[in-house]
């Protein structure tokens, strides 16, 4: 899936390291047996990343990656998160919408960022109620 997702893809040893991480908190999405999405989050202390965030090609436009986002919230609101962060590609145009109708701003870009093709991030960021 996730050559399917991206032009520059992670490697299957990146999943792997991302098993071991303490910091890691990767999140599976299944419709029967099929994986549908996934989302690889990092931890640190009260900041939480969204390091990938994928949803199936032929899945797509159903829903199902609001319903991530939804997921990713409540995960980082129940591990006490103050601060959700992302990168984009600044030309993903879906990703965006569906970052900026969950609340996330832009907080600056990083040019040469993204390979294959060269272009852009957009670095987003949402703050989170502190827990009590």
């Amino acid at each position: 899936m996730e050559k399917l997702c991206f032009s520059d893809p992670w490697a299957k040893e990146n999943f792997r390291e991302e098993l071991r991480h303490r910091f890691s908190v990767p999140l599976v999405v299944k419709s029967g047996p099929t994986i549908v999405g996934y989302i690889c989050l990092w931890q640190i202390e009260d900041q939480m990343e969204i390091a990938n965030f994928a949803v199936s090609p032929e899945f797509r436009r159903r829903g199902i990656g609001g319903k991530m986002m939804e997921r990713v919230l409540r995960e980082a609101k129940e591990r006490g998160c103050t601060n959700l962060m992302l990168s984009v590609r600044e030309s993903n145009l879906p990703a965006i919408g569906l970052y900026t109708g969950h609340g996330f701003v832009e907080i600056h870009r990083t040019e040469g960022y993204y390979r294959d093709p060269a272009e852009n991030a957009i670095v987003m960021a949402k703050k989170l109620p502190a827990s009590r």
